[in-house]
């Protein structure tokens, strides 16, 4: 089959608009209306073509970019705050495996499930 280079060039002219400029990353600051809620979402993002590669959690702002973006895939997650120890951490963990077949190693980036937690 051929090259065709109209073709590539018409593909490579818009690579533009999957590529995010930048990953802000953050790490999420509960306050106190999120701890009267109980839970808070985290969102997170990795290349969508290597399941090793790095994971970045990012803002709920950034979030609707990389979800459109065939490059990256975009997961969020309900993340408990207040309760027992256990039910803070068995709801975690959950969460965790809820987007396992999307993002298999989230549970080694995150690792303490009782991460923001107050009793």
């Amino acid at each position: 089959m051929p090259i065709n280079v109209d073709r590539y060039d018409s593909i490579a002219k818009n690579l533009y608009l999957f590529k995010p400029k930048q990953i802000d990353t953050i790490i999420p600051m509960p306050n106190d209306s999120d701890y009267k809620s109980g839970y808070i979402n985290r969102y997170f993002v990795q290349k969508s073509n290597d399941i090793a590669s790095p994971i970045f959690e990012i803002s709920q702002n950034q979030y609707p970019t990389f979800l459109r973006n065939p490059f990256y895939t975009a997961v969020t997650i309900l993340w408990r705050l207040i309760g027992t120890n256990d039910e803070i951490s068995e709801s975690n963990f959950k969460s965790i495996r809820f987007v396992h077949n999307d993002m298999p190693n989230l549970y080694k980036y995150i690792g303490n499930t009782l991460q923001f937690s107050k009793q």
